[in-house]
């Protein structure tokens, strides 16, 4: 089941990571929103300029794992696909006789 999700995961990280480091002062708010929600005027909040870019180098590192777990949740599953096809018997042998010494 968690497999199945990492991609949706990743795929959020590198979305909020493009918006935090090209327009991290709407990156700032959009959090602000939804982690102040219960507090008064949220919005009122004006951020200072080494938190901007704190918000920015972070969204960098977000874009960076979060294209990292796309790429490499892709190369295991083409491992995966390469190892079920070597665990399947040949079909060409079946057509031939075994021998056994007995």
């Amino acid at each position: 089941m968690i497999k199945r999700l990492l991609p949706v995961g990743y795929a959020w990280m590198v979305v909020h990571g493009l918006l935090s480091v090209f327009l991290p002062k709407q990156a700032i708010k959009l959090n602000g929103k939804l982690l102040l929600r219960g507090y008064e005027n949220p919005g009122e909040l004006e951020p200072k300029q080494w938190y901007v870019r704190s918000t920015r180098i972070s969204g960098l590192g977000m874009l960076v794992t979060g294209v990292t777990g796309l790429l490499a949740g892709q190369l295991a599953e083409d491992e995966d696909d390469e190892e079920d096809a070597a665990e399947l018997p040949d079909e060409s042998t079946d057509d031939e006789p075994v021998e056994l010494d007995i």
